[in-house]
């Protein structure tokens, strides 16, 4: 009888809270070990390091390893707190009109490829140069894209090019994330690209630097938003195709955990909760890319929608005398003695003791070093004077956390109050400083609900908390159930029914929905309003440590779809683990004058007699390319399967606009696990 180990696989997942990581035996299916650990974001590698400790792998199980899978949702946090890094845009805009506001930091350039792939002005070094410059100093990195970049896109690479030369910073070009024709969602998704590069560059490094002390050198690869693999020189490259990363390795690990293949999953984490819905055992593509804060991006993702709400979402007033949680993460009180020995409610209080401020709850956040911060405080690439107020606010939290008004008081006559403000704000974005407040956990940890944090720390500043707002201790927690109750019914109310756009996470219409759906039998309320019900028509599977907590006051009609699977927890680990490869390319057909019709698959055109003869070699070339793709990734068993997509006789080309150009597109997709 053999005693060789099964093939094993880890999953990671490095979330704004969490860090979550499985042993995954593959062809069993199984949990081997598990293990959270709080991310650390100052340093990476002390969460990732930590995980993989716990996990305590053996000389056996390591040598049976066969891939090492990651997912995260840090590009998702970072644009779901606004937190992007600043980048210049650059654009060959040809013929179209672009908005001034499109970026706050926008070149518009003269050369241009027309849509034939015929270059009208050729790239001027003097232009590109000129042009950008003044920008350079404020900016960590480029995006650039071009009218018809997705047909030729030499003009992006000689741009690009110019750029790294005289710069020395990353580039992103439009043409490498997606074959979209649309200008501006791809100079938008260009640029929210290079403003992801740092974020994924430092997790990346971090991952790869404990896998090798730790000897392990099996492949690397990291779910994308449209819940397939990629290799990490891809993760790389493009950044933004891990938006919606951790959401679809959840949707892929709710499915495997529940068993089912009709379902909607909801991932609830520190920062953000995630909503998607499984047909067939899959998500299905968003049309038109990935949606978040309202917004679409012209990259492949799942239809998932993000919603700011989280475990650690920051306390804030609505006005009215109404709170609501809101899509900034900070670190919750009751966990700020585990990484801040010298923090104390008492001493917070003692120090407030003839400042109170009633109705203002900002008085009492606080600041604090993010954790193995060091020397990462260094000067920013921003202007001497906001550089140096960062040193000055670094000195002030030197000695641990310190309230956020006490200092920016301090500072005041050495800096303007805009310059210490903009100091903070950078060192918040950058992790390198983090903010300290009330949040969903500190009530959850009230409740006797997380024993994992101080109970009497979050009792405590429950009760500052509700003296600052000058209310009843028990009444402020009630008030607090309410709004948690009214914002999670509120977004599931907003999935559910599909907004378009979406309502704001504190609107009165969320509010009112929610009021209306407290009854489980769809009656009346004692004035006579009718209730409303909700049927999902199948199962709300709740992944994430927060779901079901911040679900349990969900409305009693919901609460009978709800189900919580074992192992939730780490579903977003256990997704990235089973998640496969998936490759897609398109070809588009388009009229020729005279007759006959041109193939454009985004590299070259060429002409073909009739359109049966384009499209079987549309077929070819598709199939050829994704099977030595496969080869090349080393996929087992894959699957290939075509799409045709006739949309017009060519022959009636006469009769249409030169805009109206594709007539037929065809589309190949290949799936297959690594070997």
């Amino acid at each position: 009888m053999s005693t060789e180990p099964h093939p094993i696989g880890i999953g990671l997942d490095t979330g704004g809270t969490f860090t979550d990581i499985v042993l995954y035996d593959l062809p069993r299916a199984l949990i081997v070990r598990k293990a959270k650990t709080p991310t650390t974001h100052a340093d990476y590698s002390v969460c990732i390091g930590e995980a993989f400790r716990t996990i305590d792998l053996s000389a056996g199980e390591a040598a049976a390893l066969c891939r090492v899978v990651l997912s995260t949702t840090l590009a998702t946090n970072a644009v779901a707190e606004n937190r992007i890094h600043p980048t210049g845009m650059i654009l060959e805009p040809g013929d179209i009109r672009i908005p001034q506001d499109l970026h706050p930091r926008l070149v518009l350039l003269r050369s241009q490829i027309d849509f034939d792939c015929v270059e009208v002005v050729p790239v001027s070094r003097d232009e590109v140069l000129e042009k950008s410059e003044p920008m350079a100093g404020q900016v960590e990195s480029f995006a650039v894209s071009g009218y018809a970049s997705t047909r030729d896109p030499r003009h992006e690479e000689q741009i690009g090019q110019i750029l790294a030369e005289a710069f020395g910073k990353p580039v992103v070009l439009g043409s490498q994330l997606t074959h979209r024709l649309n200008l501006m969602q791809r100079a938008r998704a260009a640029a929210l690209n290079a403003g992801l590069l740092p974020v994924i560059l430092e997790w990346l490094e971090a991952i790869k630097s404990i896998l090798a002390r730790a000897g392990i050198r099996c492949p690397l690869y990291l779910v994308k938003g449209d819940g397939s693999l990629m290799e990490e020189p891809e993760a790389l490259r493009m950044p933004v195709h891990t938006l919606f990363s951790g959401p679809a390795a959840s949707l892929n690990g709710g499915c495997r955990l529940s068993g089912l293949a009709e379902a909607i999953v909801v991932d609830v984490g520190g920062t953000t909760t995630d909503m998607g819905r499984v047909r067939g055992g899959f998500g299905t593509l968003r049309e038109g890319g990935v949606r978040i804060n309202g917004r679409s991006i012209a990259v492949d993702g799942l239809d998932i929608a993000t919603f700011g709400l989280g475990g650690d979402s920051r306390l804030r007033l609505a006005g009215g005398g109404r709170f609501r949680f809101v899509n900034s993460r900070v670190l919750p009180f009751c966990r700020a003695a585990q990484g801040y020995p010298g923090f104390s409610v008492a001493a917070l209080e003692t120090e407030l003791t003839g400042q109170w401020h009633f109705g203002d709850p900002e008085l009492l956040e606080l600041l604090a070093p993010e954790h193995h911060a060091g020397a990462a405080a260094t000067p920013s690439n921003e202007r001497v004077r906001v550089a140096s107020a960062e040193q000055s606010v670094m000195e002030a939290l030197r000695a641990g956390p310190r309230r956020e008004r006490a200092v920016s008081r301090e500072m005041i006559g050495e800096f303007s109050g805009a310059e210490t403000a903009g100091a903070i704000e950078s060192l918040l974005r950058r992790r390198i400083v983090i903010r300290i407040g009330l949040t969903p956990t500190d009530l959850f940890c009230a409740a006797g609900k997380i024993a994992a944090f101080s109970q009497p720390d979050a009792e405590a500043v429950l009760d500052l908390y509700a003296r600052m707002v000058d209310l009843p201790a028990a009444e402020f927690r009630a008030v607090l159930w309410e709004a948690i109750r009214t914002q999670t019914a509120g977004i599931l109310t907003d999935f559910l029914v599909a907004f378009d756009p979406p309502l704001e996470l504190g609107s009165r219409v969320l509010e009112r929905l929610s009021e209306l759906l407290r009854d489980a039998d769809g009656g009346q309320d004692g004035a006579g309003q009718t209730r409303l019900f909700l049927q999902p028509g199948c199962k709300i599977v709740l992944v994430g440590a927060g779901a079901p907590l911040l679900y349990e006051r969900a409305p009693e009609g919901l609460r009978g779809w709800m189900d919580v699977t074992p192992d939730g927890d780490v579903a977003n680990a256990v997704g990235a683990i089973a998640s496969r490869f998936l490759l897609r390319d398109t070809v588009t057909l388009e009229p020729l004058r005279y007759g006959g019709v041109e193939l454009f698959d985004h590299h070259s055109k060429r002409a073909f007699p009739t359109l049966a003869e384009g499209i079987a070699h549309a077929r070819q070339g598709l199939e050829a390319r994704l099977r030595q793709r496969a080869a090349d990734l080393g996929l087992a068993s894959p699957e290939l399967t075509f799409r045709e997509e006739v949309i017009e006789d060519y022959a009636d080309y006469s009769k249409r606009t030169r805009k109206e150009l594709v007539i037929a597109r065809v589309e190949a997709t290949l799936t297959g696990l690594p070997g």
